[in-house]
């Protein structure tokens, strides 16, 4: 496989996780307060797994080769961050992560999206796409050319 098809892959992956949990947060209509400051259980767990969603982002951003830092992506800062999430064992700043959901979030989206745009690749989110019977996901929407 190419750095190019490999960087392609990232792109996807980052630009699922992106669009999947700004939906998400969106619906669940899920507060700062909430997230950084949880009262139930299911909060706790909605936290962790957005704390998750921003590890998986920055890992999949901090391997992006160098021809991302014109789309936005600042590739140093999200090897920095991916380190000091996988290595926080149980203090991780949550003002951080949710800041970087709110902002962070929808720059990746815009950079991925401009980034295939200039190259004429099509890029849908895999986590939308399901089969018209049983609603099961796909991933047969990979970035590909227009």
């Amino acid at each position: 496989m190419s750095a190019r098809e490999n960087d392609l892959l990232r792109i996807q992956e980052i630009y699922d996780i992106a669009t999947q949990t700004i939906a998400q947060l969106d619906e669940l209509r899920l507060t700062r307060e909430q997230f950084v400051h949880p009262s139930t259980t299911q909060q706790l767990l909605i936290g962790e797994g957005l704390t998750n969603r921003v590890l998986r982002a920055a890992e999949e951003g901090g391997r992006l080769s160098e021809a991302f830092r014109a789309y936005g992506f600042e590739l140093r800062e999200m090897s920095g961050l991916r380190n000091r999430l996988a290595h926080a064992y149980g203090t991780v700043d949550l003002h951080m992560i949710w800041e970087v959901l709110q902002s962070d979030f929808p720059k990746l989206v815009e950079g991925c999206v401009a980034y295939c745009a200039d190259r004429d690749i099509r890029l849908t989110a895999t986590w939308q796409s399901t089969t018209a019977e049983a609603g099961e996901s796909t991933s047969s929407d990979r970035p590909r050319k227009a």
